[in-house]
């Protein structure tokens, strides 16, 4: 084998992956939240120029494709699937050993 590429997961390394990005995606949620609530802007005077000012910062905010808040929710859907596929590795992994452990003991 060649060590390169060669990555062995323990279940508990698995469970512990999947803790850490659950814990992360937990993390973006809480911040997209305080995102979605600073949503609107204001503070930058009567002026067109302040208007347009509070807008432009709102939109980067929440608002479209390239918004903070949507760029956090696409950045927790790869955190939560993560965390889905580390628990769905550490459960392969029990369930392969113990077929592996089944078929080579003796009946």
């Amino acid at each position: 084998m060649n060590p390169l590429f060669d990555l062995k997961i323990t279940p508990d390394a698995a469970r512990r992956c999947a803790e850490a990005a659950q814990r992360f995606a937990d993390d973006l949620v809480n911040l997209e939240d305080h995102v979605s609530l600073m949503g609107s802007l204001g503070g930058f005077g009567t002026l067109p120029s302040g208007l347009a000012l509070a807008r432009k910062y709102s939109e980067l905010a929440v608002g479209g494709p390239g918004s903070l808040s949507t760029l956090l929710q696409a950045h927790i859907a790869i955190a939560s699937s993560l965390a889905d596929t580390f628990t769905e590795m550490g459960r392969n992994y029990e369930s392969t050993d113990s077929e592996a452990a089944q078929s080579i003991t003796p009946k």
